[in-house]
Protein backbone atom coordinates (compact mmCIF):
# COMPACT_ATOMS: atom_id res chain seq x y z
CA UNK A 1 0.00 0.00 0.00
CA UNK A 2 1.53 3.43 -1.03
CA UNK A 3 0.65 6.23 1.31
CA UNK A 4 0.57 10.00 -0.14
CA UNK A 5 2.04 12.27 2.26
CA UNK A 6 0.55 15.43 2.85
CA UNK A 7 2.89 17.60 0.34
CA UNK A 8 1.93 21.54 0.01
CA UNK A 9 -1.47 22.05 -1.48
CA UNK A 10 -1.12 18.78 -3.34
CA UNK A 11 -3.49 17.15 -0.32
CA UNK A 12 -6.45 19.10 -2.25
CA UNK A 13 -6.00 16.64 -5.34
CA UNK A 14 -5.13 13.07 -4.21
CA UNK A 15 -8.40 11.84 -4.33
CA UNK A 16 -9.38 13.50 -7.52
CA UNK A 17 -8.90 11.47 -11.32
CA UNK A 18 -7.90 11.32 -15.07
CA UNK A 19 -6.90 11.35 -18.58
CA UNK A 20 0.21 13.66 -18.31
CA UNK A 21 2.71 15.38 -19.26
CA UNK A 22 5.67 16.39 -16.61
CA UNK A 23 6.74 19.68 -16.44
CA UNK A 24 9.06 21.01 -14.62
CA UNK A 25 8.76 24.87 -13.84
CA UNK A 26 10.49 27.08 -10.75
CA UNK A 27 9.16 26.36 -7.35
CA UNK A 28 8.59 29.90 -7.03
CA UNK A 29 6.15 30.08 -9.79
CA UNK A 30 3.61 27.66 -7.91
CA UNK A 31 1.96 30.64 -5.96
CA UNK A 32 -1.30 31.32 -6.86
CA UNK A 33 -1.62 28.92 -9.25
CA UNK A 34 -5.23 27.10 -10.10
CA UNK A 35 -5.70 23.55 -8.28
CA UNK A 36 -8.22 21.20 -9.60
CA UNK A 37 -9.97 18.19 -8.12
CA UNK A 38 -12.22 16.84 -10.01
CA UNK A 39 -14.58 13.52 -10.61
CA UNK A 40 -17.25 12.15 -13.24
CA UNK A 41 -18.49 8.83 -12.11
CA UNK A 42 -21.65 6.81 -13.15
CA UNK A 43 -21.37 5.84 -8.95
CA UNK A 44 -23.35 6.79 -6.56
CA UNK A 45 -21.98 10.48 -5.91
CA UNK A 46 -22.97 13.41 -7.92
CA UNK A 47 -20.48 15.38 -9.67
CA UNK A 48 -18.13 17.97 -7.96
CA UNK A 49 -15.93 19.97 -8.98
CA UNK A 50 -13.37 21.43 -6.48
CA UNK A 51 -11.03 24.52 -6.92
CA UNK A 52 -8.56 25.99 -5.09
CA UNK A 53 -5.20 28.38 -5.55
CA UNK A 54 -2.12 26.55 -4.36
CA UNK A 55 -0.06 28.33 -1.67
CA UNK A 56 3.44 28.93 -0.76
CA UNK A 57 5.61 25.72 -0.55
CA UNK A 58 6.75 27.36 3.05
CA UNK A 59 2.99 28.19 4.09
CA UNK A 60 0.51 25.69 2.86
CA UNK A 61 -2.74 26.51 3.11
CA UNK A 62 -5.86 25.60 2.08
CA UNK A 63 -7.38 28.59 -0.07
CA UNK A 64 -10.87 27.93 -2.42
CA UNK A 65 -11.08 29.42 -5.34
CA UNK A 66 -14.28 31.40 -6.04
CA UNK A 67 -16.81 32.75 -8.53
CA UNK A 68 -15.71 30.41 -10.90
CA UNK A 69 -17.84 29.51 -13.78
CA UNK A 70 -17.91 25.82 -14.90
CA UNK A 71 -19.93 23.28 -17.01
CA UNK A 72 -18.99 19.71 -18.60
CA UNK A 73 -19.61 19.17 -22.43
CA UNK A 74 -20.27 15.44 -23.64
CA UNK A 75 -19.39 14.21 -27.06
CA UNK A 76 -22.42 15.35 -28.22
CA UNK A 77 -21.62 19.27 -26.79
CA UNK A 78 -24.37 18.60 -24.30
CA UNK A 79 -23.58 21.45 -21.46
CA UNK A 80 -23.89 20.23 -18.04
CA UNK A 81 -23.40 23.28 -16.15
CA UNK A 82 -22.50 23.72 -12.30
CA UNK A 83 -22.89 26.08 -9.91
CA UNK A 84 -21.13 27.03 -6.52
CA UNK A 85 -22.32 24.79 -3.71
CA UNK A 86 -20.23 26.35 -1.47
CA UNK A 87 -16.59 28.19 -1.41
CA UNK A 88 -14.46 27.02 -3.68
CA UNK A 89 -17.20 23.33 -4.49
CA UNK A 90 -18.80 23.45 -7.76
CA UNK A 91 -21.65 20.57 -8.51
CA UNK A 92 -24.15 19.92 -11.24
CA UNK A 93 -27.53 21.60 -10.90
CA UNK A 94 -29.20 18.84 -11.77
CA UNK A 95 -27.60 16.52 -8.89
CA UNK A 96 -29.34 13.29 -9.89
CA UNK A 97 -27.05 13.62 -13.26
CA UNK A 98 -24.77 10.44 -13.66
CA UNK A 99 -22.23 10.06 -16.44
CA UNK A 100 -22.74 7.00 -19.09
CA UNK A 101 -20.59 4.17 -19.27
CA UNK A 102 -18.44 4.64 -22.92
CA UNK A 103 -19.66 8.35 -23.25
CA UNK A 104 -16.72 10.90 -23.36
CA UNK A 105 -16.38 14.08 -21.04
CA UNK A 106 -14.45 17.48 -20.89
CA UNK A 107 -14.44 19.97 -18.05
CA UNK A 108 -14.29 23.63 -18.98
CA UNK A 109 -13.68 26.32 -16.55
CA UNK A 110 -13.30 30.28 -16.68
CA UNK A 111 -12.21 32.04 -13.34
CA UNK A 112 -13.50 35.26 -12.00
CA UNK A 113 -9.96 37.20 -13.70
CA UNK A 114 -10.99 35.68 -17.45
CA UNK A 115 -8.90 33.11 -17.34
CA UNK A 116 -10.08 29.66 -19.34
CA UNK A 117 -8.87 26.37 -18.88
CA UNK A 118 -10.10 23.03 -20.19
CA UNK A 119 -8.91 19.39 -19.60
CA UNK A 120 -8.40 16.66 -21.89
CA UNK A 121 -11.07 14.97 -23.60
CA UNK A 122 -11.87 11.35 -21.45
CA UNK A 123 -13.75 8.36 -21.89
CA UNK A 124 -15.62 6.75 -18.99
CA UNK A 125 -14.00 2.56 -19.04
CA UNK A 126 -16.29 0.15 -18.17
CA UNK A 127 -16.53 -0.45 -14.14
CA UNK A 128 -14.82 -4.01 -13.27
CA UNK A 129 -16.92 -6.07 -10.71
CA UNK A 130 -15.47 -6.36 -6.87
CA UNK A 131 -15.19 -9.83 -6.39
CA UNK A 132 -14.08 -9.31 -2.45
CA UNK A 133 -13.16 -7.46 0.13
CA UNK A 134 -12.25 -8.78 3.60
CA UNK A 135 -10.04 -7.98 6.69
CA UNK A 136 -7.36 -10.39 8.19
CA UNK A 137 -5.47 -10.28 11.42
CA UNK A 138 -2.20 -8.68 11.26
CA UNK A 139 0.91 -7.21 13.29
CA UNK A 140 1.81 -4.17 10.65
CA UNK A 141 4.34 -1.99 11.49
CA UNK A 142 3.66 1.49 9.61
CA UNK A 143 5.18 5.05 10.49
CA UNK A 144 1.52 5.49 12.04
CA UNK A 145 1.84 2.23 14.07
CA UNK A 146 4.68 2.53 15.12
CA UNK A 147 5.14 0.00 17.83
CA UNK A 148 3.60 -2.24 15.79
CA UNK A 149 0.04 -2.83 17.40
CA UNK A 150 -1.88 -6.04 16.03
CA UNK A 151 -5.12 -4.96 13.65
CA UNK A 152 -6.65 -5.77 10.62
CA UNK A 153 -5.52 -5.28 7.26
CA UNK A 154 -8.19 -4.97 4.17
CA UNK A 155 -7.69 -6.52 1.08
CA UNK A 156 -9.84 -6.56 -2.74
CA UNK A 157 -9.27 -8.86 -5.17
CA UNK A 158 -11.66 -8.14 -8.29
CA UNK A 159 -11.45 -9.45 -12.15
CA UNK A 160 -12.12 -7.56 -15.59
CA UNK A 161 -14.40 -9.12 -17.99
CA UNK A 162 -12.17 -7.34 -20.48
CA UNK A 163 -8.56 -8.59 -21.59
CA UNK A 164 -7.03 -5.20 -21.76
CA UNK A 165 -5.08 -4.46 -19.06
CA UNK A 166 -6.77 -2.51 -16.37
CA UNK A 167 -6.31 0.33 -14.44
CA UNK A 168 -7.41 1.08 -10.64
CA UNK A 169 -7.86 3.61 -7.60
CA UNK A 170 -9.48 3.24 -4.72
CA UNK A 171 -11.12 5.59 -2.45
CA UNK A 172 -11.94 4.30 1.02
CA UNK A 173 -14.74 5.93 3.43
CA UNK A 174 -14.37 4.18 6.59
CA UNK A 175 -17.51 4.31 9.45
CA UNK A 176 -17.44 3.33 12.75
CA UNK A 177 -19.09 2.71 16.12
CA UNK A 178 -17.34 3.90 19.00
CA UNK A 179 -18.24 4.27 23.05
CA UNK A 180 -17.16 7.21 25.76
CA UNK A 181 -15.75 5.92 29.03
CA UNK A 182 -18.31 6.96 31.02
CA UNK A 183 -22.37 7.46 30.85
CA UNK A 184 -23.40 10.84 32.37
CA UNK A 185 -25.68 9.98 35.44
CA UNK A 186 -25.06 13.38 37.04
CA UNK A 187 -23.91 17.49 36.08
CA UNK A 188 -22.58 19.17 39.05
CA UNK A 189 -23.81 23.36 38.25
CA UNK A 190 -23.53 24.15 41.50
CA UNK A 191 -25.69 21.38 43.04
CA UNK A 192 -26.17 17.70 41.64
CA UNK A 193 -28.61 17.58 39.09
CA UNK A 194 -30.01 13.77 37.84
CA UNK A 195 -29.42 13.50 34.13
CA UNK A 196 -32.71 11.89 32.61
CA UNK A 197 -31.02 9.94 29.77
CA UNK A 198 -27.74 8.76 31.35
CA UNK A 199 -26.32 7.21 27.73
CA UNK A 200 -27.17 9.95 25.40
CA UNK A 201 -24.11 11.44 24.82
CA UNK A 202 -22.42 7.68 24.88
CA UNK A 203 -22.25 6.23 21.55
CA UNK A 204 -21.77 7.62 18.23
CA UNK A 205 -20.99 6.69 14.87
CA UNK A 206 -17.78 8.83 12.89
CA UNK A 207 -17.18 8.66 9.29
CA UNK A 208 -14.17 9.97 7.35
CA UNK A 209 -11.89 9.50 4.28
CA UNK A 210 -8.94 7.43 4.53
CA UNK A 211 -5.55 9.79 3.17
CA UNK A 212 -4.39 6.44 1.38
CA UNK A 213 -3.44 6.95 -2.34
CA UNK A 214 -4.14 3.45 -4.17
CA UNK A 215 -3.27 2.57 -7.30
CA UNK A 216 -2.86 -0.67 -9.01
CA UNK A 217 -3.03 -2.46 -12.66
CA UNK A 218 -3.20 -5.43 -14.31
CA UNK A 219 0.06 -5.27 -15.98
CA UNK A 220 1.72 -8.61 -16.78
CA UNK A 221 -1.17 -10.49 -14.73
CA UNK A 222 -2.77 -13.34 -15.81
CA UNK A 223 -5.71 -13.67 -15.86
CA UNK A 224 -6.86 -10.22 -15.61
CA UNK A 225 -7.66 -10.16 -12.14
CA UNK A 226 -5.96 -8.17 -8.90
CA UNK A 227 -5.52 -10.58 -6.00
CA UNK A 228 -5.74 -9.57 -2.07
CA UNK A 229 -4.09 -6.17 -2.86
CA UNK A 230 -3.90 -4.26 0.38
CA UNK A 231 -6.17 -1.18 1.18
CA UNK A 232 -6.48 0.18 4.56
CA UNK A 233 -4.61 -0.83 7.88
CA UNK A 234 -6.73 -0.44 11.35
CA UNK A 235 -5.09 -0.97 14.44
CA UNK A 236 -6.16 -1.68 17.63
CA UNK A 237 -4.52 1.08 19.52
CA UNK A 238 -7.71 3.50 18.39
CA UNK A 239 -11.13 2.65 18.89
CA UNK A 240 -12.09 2.43 15.28
CA UNK A 241 -12.57 -1.79 15.70
CA UNK A 242 -13.67 -1.12 19.14
CA UNK A 243 -16.93 -2.28 18.47
CA UNK A 244 -18.24 -2.17 14.83
CA UNK A 245 -16.35 -0.78 11.66
CA UNK A 246 -17.42 -0.55 8.72
CA UNK A 247 -15.43 0.46 5.01
CA UNK A 248 -16.72 1.32 1.73
CA UNK A 249 -14.48 0.55 -1.17
CA UNK A 250 -15.09 3.13 -4.72
CA UNK A 251 -12.89 1.55 -7.21
CA UNK A 252 -12.44 3.45 -10.50
CA UNK A 253 -11.66 1.97 -13.49
CA UNK A 254 -9.32 4.44 -14.70
CA UNK A 255 -6.90 5.39 -17.90
CA UNK A 256 -3.52 4.14 -18.54
CA UNK A 257 -2.35 7.55 -18.77
CA UNK A 258 -4.49 8.68 -15.49
CA UNK A 259 -2.26 5.86 -13.81
CA UNK A 260 0.40 6.95 -14.95
CA UNK A 261 -0.28 10.17 -13.36
CA UNK A 262 -1.16 9.04 -9.90
CA UNK A 263 2.36 6.61 -9.71
CA UNK A 264 4.36 9.04 -10.81
CA UNK A 265 2.89 11.14 -7.38
CA UNK A 266 3.20 7.68 -5.17
CA UNK A 267 6.40 7.02 -6.56
CA UNK A 268 7.54 11.09 -5.65
CA UNK A 269 6.66 11.26 -2.58
CA UNK A 270 8.69 7.84 -1.86
CA UNK A 271 11.32 9.86 -2.35
CA UNK A 272 11.27 13.38 0.36
CA UNK A 273 13.02 14.78 2.82
CA UNK A 274 16.12 16.86 1.14
CA UNK A 275 16.51 19.68 -1.02
CA UNK A 276 17.20 17.48 -4.54
CA UNK A 277 13.99 15.68 -4.29
CA UNK A 278 11.78 15.62 -7.19
CA UNK A 279 8.76 17.79 -6.00
CA UNK A 280 4.57 16.74 -6.54
CA UNK A 281 3.89 19.59 -8.08
CA UNK A 282 6.35 19.10 -11.24
CA UNK A 283 4.24 16.86 -12.12
CA UNK A 284 0.56 18.36 -14.33
CA UNK A 285 -2.56 16.46 -14.86
CA UNK A 286 -4.93 16.67 -17.92
CA UNK A 287 -5.89 20.29 -17.36
CA UNK A 288 -4.44 23.56 -19.25
CA UNK A 289 -4.92 27.03 -19.96
CA UNK A 290 -6.57 27.44 -23.23
CA UNK A 291 -5.09 30.65 -24.15
CA UNK A 292 -1.42 30.54 -22.27
CA UNK A 293 0.28 27.05 -22.25
CA UNK A 294 2.78 29.19 -19.54
CA UNK A 295 0.59 29.18 -17.06
CA UNK A 296 0.46 25.57 -15.62
CA UNK A 297 -2.49 23.99 -13.63
CA UNK A 298 -2.22 21.45 -10.80
CA UNK A 299 -5.20 18.91 -10.41
CA UNK A 300 -6.68 15.96 -12.20
CA UNK A 301 -9.93 15.66 -13.92
CA UNK A 302 -10.82 12.12 -14.12
CA UNK A 303 -13.09 10.25 -15.53
CA UNK A 304 -13.84 6.52 -14.14
CA UNK A 305 -16.53 3.52 -14.26
CA UNK A 306 -17.50 3.20 -10.48
CA UNK A 307 -18.07 0.32 -8.63
CA UNK A 308 -18.70 0.28 -4.80
CA UNK A 309 -18.80 -2.27 -2.13
CA UNK A 310 -19.30 -2.17 1.87
CA UNK A 311 -18.57 -4.60 4.43
CA UNK A 312 -18.93 -4.65 8.08
CA UNK A 313 -16.95 -5.77 10.96
CA UNK A 314 -17.60 -6.47 14.44
CA UNK A 315 -14.57 -6.09 17.16
CA UNK A 316 -11.69 -8.84 16.25
CA UNK A 317 -10.86 -11.32 19.07
CA UNK A 318 -7.48 -10.12 19.67
CA UNK A 319 -5.97 -7.30 22.31
CA UNK A 320 -6.67 -3.89 22.20
CA UNK A 321 -4.55 -1.14 23.66
CA UNK A 322 -6.42 2.32 22.94
CA UNK A 323 -6.91 4.37 26.62
CA UNK A 324 -9.95 4.46 28.38
CA UNK A 325 -10.39 7.29 30.82
CA UNK A 326 -9.25 6.58 34.87
CA UNK A 327 -12.32 7.34 36.78
CA UNK A 328 -11.55 10.30 39.43
CA UNK A 329 -12.99 9.47 42.84
CA UNK A 330 -10.73 11.37 45.28
CA UNK A 331 -11.64 14.78 42.49
CA UNK A 332 -15.16 14.41 43.90
CA UNK A 333 -14.43 15.54 47.19
CA UNK A 334 -12.82 19.28 45.56
CA UNK A 335 -15.87 19.36 42.93
CA UNK A 336 -17.51 22.40 44.61
CA UNK A 337 -14.56 24.36 44.48
CA UNK A 338 -14.23 24.44 40.74
CA UNK A 339 -15.03 27.51 38.85
CA UNK A 340 -18.51 27.89 37.46
CA UNK A 341 -16.78 28.24 34.12
CA UNK A 342 -16.40 24.34 33.83
CA UNK A 343 -19.50 23.53 34.35
CA UNK A 344 -21.39 21.53 33.93
CA UNK A 345 -18.98 18.65 35.32
CA UNK A 346 -19.66 15.40 34.35
CA UNK A 347 -20.44 12.32 37.08
CA UNK A 348 -20.98 8.51 36.95
CA UNK A 349 -22.12 6.72 39.37
CA UNK A 350 -20.05 3.68 38.91
CA UNK A 351 -21.53 0.35 40.38
CA UNK A 352 -20.34 -0.47 43.64
CA UNK A 353 -17.83 2.28 43.53
CA UNK A 354 -19.40 5.25 43.93
CA UNK A 355 -19.56 8.42 41.93
CA UNK A 356 -16.45 9.66 39.77
CA UNK A 357 -15.65 12.50 37.35
CA UNK A 358 -12.64 12.35 34.89
CA UNK A 359 -10.70 14.96 33.69
CA UNK A 360 -12.03 15.69 30.39
CA UNK A 361 -15.48 16.03 28.80
CA UNK A 362 -14.41 13.75 26.37
CA UNK A 363 -14.67 11.08 28.55
CA UNK A 364 -18.72 11.44 28.62
CA UNK A 365 -19.28 12.89 25.43
CA UNK A 366 -18.68 10.77 22.47
CA UNK A 367 -19.42 13.97 20.17
CA UNK A 368 -16.58 15.77 21.51
CA UNK A 369 -14.44 13.11 19.57
CA UNK A 370 -16.16 14.10 16.11
CA UNK A 371 -18.92 11.64 16.01
CA UNK A 372 -23.11 12.11 15.70
CA UNK A 373 -25.32 10.16 18.17
CA UNK A 374 -27.01 9.24 15.31
CA UNK A 375 -26.33 6.19 13.39
CA UNK A 376 -25.92 6.87 9.11
CA UNK A 377 -28.64 5.64 7.12
CA UNK A 378 -26.68 2.69 5.62
CA UNK A 379 -25.77 1.12 9.14
CA UNK A 380 -26.82 -1.99 9.87
CA UNK A 381 -26.39 -3.99 13.60
CA UNK A 382 -24.85 -7.43 13.60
Amino acid sequence: MRRLNFIVIFILIIFSFSCVDEYYPDVEKYENLLVVDGLVTNGSESVVIRLYNSSPVNNPEIIPHTNAEIYLTNENQFLIPLYEADDGIYKTEDESFRAEIGESYQLHITTDKGKKYISDICKMNSPSPIDSIYGVKENTGTTENSLNFPGVQFYIENHSESADTSYYIWRLDQTYKYKSTFDIDYTWEGVFIPNPDATALRTCWISNVTNDLLVASTEDLEPNTISKFPLNFVSTNTKEMSIRYSLLVKQLSITEKAYRFYEAIAEQNKDQGNMWSKQPIQILGNIRNINDENDPVLGYFIVAGTTEKRIFINRPNIPFYYDECPPDFEGMRFIQFEPQELWPIYIDDIMFLGWARAHSRYCFDCTLSGGETTPPDFWVEQ
